[in-house]
């Protein structure tokens, strides 16, 4: 059977469950879109929603979001981004080796930039508990969570910076008046151990309340260096958290947190596949790629380990390695109620690590090794003045201001065997640096915004919003080559924008709502780090508009919530991240080449729908469908691998057209107090680009399969106990969500998926 064959078999089947889904739910598909606050109320099993900055009925608020309320975190054991990615639709994610390198998708308006540059820049918002955490984590901690929001569409006028595919939002389970706690220990395949805890403590009453959690988890990993040194991808990973609640009045809440997380791995996350681009294949093969402007890679060498997928769990490298990163913030929030307004500030600050230290090369020849440390810092602060109760005109008001900074120190040295020792170290150039690269930035950036709501009639309303940014961005860069400095760069720009947002909505019921949507996201522009000729001292920034219409409706006494959105978003100066390596061959140096470039414009369209369902009151069912079309409109000069090349009319990186999901559970009580559950998780997500590479190299592993991935759990739970057993990747699928480069002498690396099963025990107190 060939690949198009099964993949045509693949997306049949997947639009007849699609289809069937849709039939199920079919005059009601629009729960995810407002499963927001996730406070359930029990007389109605309504939920209401804080995605403007103010409690709502989901019925109310015309945006699409998704919420992952806590019951359902533990229910579907998430414990990272992809798990609630997975509930989601027309969200993807991309990995660079390691938990805490994700680049994150919405409707596919992803991060086309470095993700190691010093100041993180991205195309979504990321908060906790109001704090912007952006610049330090993509994949926060899953302990003790009230919920995880995910916003869909720029969300400028709340979340702000760099919102422009969407947010998501975090909320955290703060502290009680009451003692209570609870503990968690998991074990599973590759002697993975977890543990957790909760531990919640009155300190005075109706005065002062602390809640402290922690995670704690090793693995061996699933990947074996079969080379004499040992290793692979094993694990640790711990975090932390405390908050405090001061409340000194009932109209004063002030929330206090300081969070921790280290993950440190034996290696990048990733098997070889064979596929060697462009400068490596002159390095260690003797081919000159960019002299012909070769579109297809050769085979490397297999190295003892041969290429995915049939190799899916061994590498062979000589010199250990050491990757990882670390991140820790302090923030704090309080709430003044005056009656007919609410005053609402929040500050913090975080700093995070991230760093890779040595094999680089990925292969059993001593080639080349690294030394890379990226620190960042982030400071901001937010206030918002907004009115109380349900008006004809409601309003809110706010200023956000804040700095980043960022310093990175990389170099790559040659080992005993380097291809590149120049000739007159006769062979002797072990520890000599190949390539360096430090550099110093600094973001400054302020923000004022407002909204509107205007209530024509109970039935009409009209919302209005603004947000006026602007940034300051300075950087200093160096570039080396065997000690020879090959460029210096100095530079500063700024940039300012206003965002509008309209939206009009239409509610005749209690039960069915219609809106529309006009809204601007804004991205900053920024200066380049290293000089070439194909790349300016500035780029631009990035702007979007998004076009939606959509609709949310109960069904059968609340017991279906369904959600439809579609939309039409129009991407301008789209920023692409231009990363290179060439033997440059007037000196015979290895240069690098790391910036960024604006495509003309691309566009993003599509429908996405899901739905939650009580069966009865003991079988729950849901389901997401995502259909989503992406294409650059024009960029006829994209700098890919060295080479200039048109790719306009070619989709977007790391944006499925396809995203399903399902999810299902049976809960049968056995006596009072003790109950029997058994739960089905079934996700699919489209072939797409993995890389920038696959404009310029076509096919595998440029281009990530389509995959399917069934997880099935059961247990038991008592009033304070709980026992769970688990199969993660029932079926053993084979598939990848990135390919990445470093110096691989076996080709570019994926991080191949596995099967996980184990058994988790929690009890609470």
């Amino acid at each position: 059977m060939t690949i198009a064959t099964t993949t045509a078999q693949l997306r049949m089947g997947t639009g007849l469950i699609a289809l069937a889904l849709c039939s199920i739910a079919a005059p009601a598909l629009a729960q995810d879109a407002a499963q927001a606050d996730a406070t359930e109320t029990e007389a109605k099993d309504e939920i209401i929603v804080t995605a403007q900055r103010r409690s709502q009925s989901i019925q109310d608020v015309p945006i699409a979001i998704t919420a992952v309320t806590a019951q359902t975190l533990k229910d579907q054991n998430v414990q990272s981004v992809e798990d609630y990615f997975a509930l989601t639709p027309n969200v993807s994610f991309q990995t660079n080796g390691s938990r805490d390198r994700k680049d994150l998708s919405i409707r596919g308006i992803s991060n086309q930039l470095n993700p190691y540059a010093d100041v993180r820049q991205s195309s979504y918002a990321f908060y906790i508990d109001e704090f912007n955490v952006a610049a330090g984590t993509s994949n926060p901690q899953i302990v003790d969570l009230e919920r995880i929001e995910v916003l869909r569409g720029p969300q400028g006028t709340y979340f702000g910076r760099n919102a422009v595919g969407g947010a998501i939002n975090v909320i955290t389970k703060k502290p009680v008046q009451n003692w209570e706690g609870e503990l968690e220990a998991a074990y599973s395949n590759y002697d993975t151990f977890r543990a957790q805890g909760v531990l919640n403590i009155p300190v005075i009453p109706d005065l002062l309340a602390v809640r402290a959690s922690a995670q704690y988890e090793k693995s061996d990993g699933y990947i074996r260096n079969i080379n004499p040194i040992g290793g692979g991808n094993d694990s640790k990973f711990y975090t932390a958290r405390v908050q405090a609640r001061l409340t000194p009045t009932d109209r004063l809440t002030w929330d206090f947190a300081y969070s921790y997380s280290n993950e440190e791995v034996g290696m990048r996350n990733g098997v070889p596949t064979g596929a060697v681009t462009g400068t490596w294949a002159s390095v260690y093969y003797g081919v000159n790629y960019n002299a012909t402007g070769r579109t297809t890679t050769i085979t490397g060498a297999p190295d003892g380990v041969g290429f995915f997928p049939q190799n899916d769990n061994k590498v062979n490298f000589n010199r250990p390695q050491n990757v990882g990163s670390t991140y820790q913030y302090f923030s704090s929030r309080a709430v003044w109620d005056f009656d007919v307004a609410t005053l609402t500030g929040v500050v913090g600050h975080l700093t995070s690590d991230v760093f890779n230290f040595g094999d680089v090369d990925g292969g059993s020849p001593d080639f080349f090794y690294e030394d890379f440390f990226l620190k960042r810092k982030s400071t901001s602060g937010e206030l918002r003045l907004q009115s109380n109760g349900k008006n004809f005109l409601d309003w809110s008001v706010g200023a956000f201001i804040g700095r980043d900074t960022g310093t990175t120190d990389q170099s790559t040295f040659h080992g005993r065997n380097s291809p590149l020792c120049p000739a007159g170290r006769v062979g002797n150039c072990s520890g000599l640096e190949v390539t360096g690269f430090d550099s110093d930035s600094t973001t400054r950036y302020f923000a004022i915004f407002g909204e509107a709501t205007l209530h024509f009639t109970p039935e009409l309303t009209l919302v209005l919003g603004g947000r006026y940014s602007w940034e300051k961005t300075r950087n200093f860069a160096e570039n080396r080559s065997n000690l020879t400095i090959t460029g210096v760069n100095d530079r500063t720009a700024d940039f300012q924008d206003f965002s509008p947002k309209a939206t009009l909505s239409y509610k005749p019921n209690n039960s069915l709502m219609v809106y529309a949507t006009a809204s601007r996201g804004f991205k900053s522009g920024g200066t380049q780090t290293s000089n070439n000729v194909n790349l300016s001292n500035d780029f631009d920034p990035e702007t979007l508009w998004n076009y939606e219409v959509g609709t949310k409706f109960d069904l059968f006494d609340n017991r279906v919530r369904v959600d439809i959105a579609g939309f039409y978003m129009d991407w301008k100066n789209v920023q692409q991240t231009i990363r290179f390596q060439f033997i440059d061959p007037a000196t015979g140096l290895l240069r690098g080449v790391s910036g960024i470039a604006n495509a003309a414009s691309a566009e993003s369209y599509g429908i996405e729908g899901s739905f939650d369902a009580k069966i009865t009151d003991n079988w729950k069912l849901g389901g997401q469908v995502g259909y989503n079309n992406t294409k650059f409109k024009s960029y006829p000069n994209a700098l890919i691998d060295g080479i200039v090349i048109d790719i306009s009319g070619r989709p977007l990186v790391n944006a499925p057209k396809w995203t399903f999901g399902a999810q299902t559970q049976y809960t049968q009580p056995l006596r009072e107090g003790l109950d029997a559950f058994v739960r089905a998780e079934w996700s699919y997500r489209s072939s797409m680009l993995s890389t920038p590479l696959a404009y310029r190299y076509s096919g595998f592993p440029f281009i990530s399969p389509s995959y399917h991935n069934v997880n099935l759990r059961a247990g038991i739970e008592g009033e304070k106990w709980r026992a769970t057993v688990f199969v993660e990747n029932l079926f053993d699928a084979k598939y990848f969500a990135n390919a990445y480069e470093k110096a691989f002498y076996s080709g570019v690396q994926v991080e191949p998926s596995f099967q996980s099963y184990g058994i988790i025990l929690s009890y609470k107190f």
